[in-house]
């Protein structure tokens, strides 16, 4: 005999055998039944939009062949039932706004199916599992507007299918960690309104694939990478209610997909509104970032260029400029050392160096070029010491000169000596410094 509930449009049977639920948007109130788990044999449950109260029943675990749980849009409280992990099959969670509490179930993790975890607009509470590093088919994290704390997980970034991370309006803390440069699927990255601090990672700029990024209203500081520019797929940009500085990099004129830009309300930055005809909307008030005489470019909240601020910008221009100078020069450095000294070294020893470098030549190179630029080209000529012969200058063996100015500092010292490292108007590059006779 036919089963009769089949003949109606919210249920759907196999046979006689019920595999989906669907009354969405029906008026339905009460609790989940407990019972709701001896229905083996569903596939899908679609409860959304309703009147729903109590709490998601323990034996929601047994349903084993379900891959679609809808039960957004309802009142629902108590936690997530740690048995909901046994759902192995499932594919789709939506259980946001409701009044859910307590925190993320750790064993959530044993969904290895799992695609969309849509949780937002609850009352979660406690940390982001680390154990969601594990859900290789996550595309869809969706946290937002809950009580979360504690900071993002370096984990995180080992997500290999993420599409979308939202975790906006929570009690993050901490600093956005580089390593979510790694997540080279990632569409969505929204941390707006939490509490992160420190500066926007340079790696950001390695998701390709990057649409989407809300990082306002948060306590982020420094520049804004002029990386960037590498972001071709940008279309929005929610840069707004920080503290950065700097400069805004022009650069960003070059994404032809960019048509938002909002970086208002962070006082300490300086620029020109971005040139790029395919912006339509953007918010530059409450900073420096002002709009040339015949810019034609979106410049909402933008002040006209001064000549007293053009010379602001500009001098600014020049700092991080000679802030890009220092870091070649560290390259070359690296570079010179790796190639003609150590080239007969072994790895063990190459190594060695540069970890050495890693730890020390930034500050070396910074302490160099301030005291030079401080006294000046002609009182650094004063400094330098008589001729060296080629008997003293132990380090020519290897093609490089010895140090000319007095005061240079060991950067790196092996078992023929100390190695330090010299700039213009002195010969450019590595050099030996003489031993001290006794």
């Amino acid at each position: 005999m036919k089963n009769e509930c089949c003949n109606n449009s919210s249920f759907k049977c196999q046979g006689t055998t019920l595999t989906e639920i669907v009354l969405q948007n029906e008026n339905l109130s009460g609790e989940l039944s407990k019972t709701l788990g001896n229905v083996s044999s569903l596939e899908l449950i679609n409860l959304a939009t309703n009147k729903l109260t109590g709490s998601i029943p323990e034996s929601i675990g047994e349903l084993k062949q379900l891959k679609d749980l809808y039960l957004f849009d309802n009142e629902i409280t108590g936690t997530i039932p740690a048995s909901i992990s046994k759902l192995s099959n499932l594919e789709k969670l939506y259980l946001y706004s409701n009044k859910i509490g307590g925190e993320i179930p750790e064993s959530i993790s044993k969904m290895q199916s799992l695609v969309h975890l849509y949780l937002y607009n609850n009352q979660i509470s406690g940390e982001i599992p680390e154990s969601l590093s594990k859900m290789q088919s996550l595309a869809y994290l969706i946290l937002g507007n809950n009580k979360i704390t504690g900071t993002i997980p370096e984990s995180l970034s080992s997500l290999p299918s993420i599409k979308m991370i939202s975790l906006e309006k929570n009690s993050i803390t901490g600093e956005i960690p580089s390593s979510i440069g790694n997540l080279s699927t990632l569409e969505n990255l929204n941390l707006e309104y939490n509490k992160l601090s420190g500066k926007i990672p340079e790696t950001i700029s390695n998701l390709k694939n990057l649409e989407d990024l809300y990082l306002n209203n948060n306590m982020l500081t420094g520049s804004i990478p002029t990386s960037f520019e590498k972001l071709k797929n940008l279309q929005e940009l929610y840069l707004n209610n920080n503290k950065l500085n700097g400069i805004l990099p022009e650069s960003l004129s070059k994404l032809k997909d960019l048509h938002i830009i909002y970086v208002n309300d962070n006082p300490d930055l300086y620029g020109y509104v971005i040139e790029n005809e395919n912006i339509i909307d953007c918010d530059y008030s409450n900073t420096h970032v002002c709009y040339k005489e015949k810019s034609t470019a979106c410049r909402t909240g933008a002040v006209k260029c001064t000549d007293d601020l053009i010379g602001k910008i500009e001098e600014a221009i020049d700092i991080e400029n000679s802030d890009g100078d220092i870091v070649d020069i560290e390259e070359e450095a690296t570079a010179v050392l790796d190639d003609d000294k150590n080239k007969d070294e072994t790895p063990e020893v190459e190594q060695e160096i540069k970890q050495e470098i890693g730890d020390e030549i930034n500050d070396e190179i910074n302490d160099e070029i301030n005291d030079e630029v401080d006294q000046g080209l002609e009182n650094n000529l004063k400094n330098v010491t008589t001729t060296v012969s080629k008997e003293e200058c132990w380090s020519e063996k290897y093609g490089f000169p010895c140090c000319e100015s007095k005061g240079i500092k060991a950067i790196y010292k092996d078992k023929d000596g100390e190695w330090g490292f010299q700039l213009y108007p002195y010969h450019f590059g590595w050099c030996g410094i003489l031993k001290n006779k006794k």
